[in-house]
């Protein structure tokens, strides 16, 4: 295995919103692509398995962080729901 981020999860109402609502000053709102969707990603933890299209995956990081150099972090002082509605894993053997 390698550094624990092979794979990258959305959980599904952070995807509908970068598919609706994502504006246009976010660092990664648009960069940002994510090879599953996951429902109801907020209930899982690292450690946590997803299983999918017959292969099992092992969460090892939870959200991501934000830049400074973000517009809409600079514009909202929140971050965008990528901070807290993805994660990063890696397969399971």
């Amino acid at each position: 295995m390698g550094a624990g981020f092979e794979i990258s999860f959305i959980d599904r109402e952070t995807e509908g919103w970068l598919r609706r609502e994502a504006p246009d000053d976010g660092l990664c709102l648009k960069k940002f692509k994510a090879d599953i969707i996951v429902d109801n990603l907020c209930t899982l933890s690292e450690g946590s398995v997803i299983c999918s299209k017959g292969e099992s995956y092992i969460i090892t990081k939870k959200g991501k962080r934000c830049f400074e150099e973000c517009e809409f972090l600079k514009r909202t002082g929140q971050p965008c729901p990528l901070a807290s509605g993805v994660a990063f894993g890696e397969r399971t053997e």
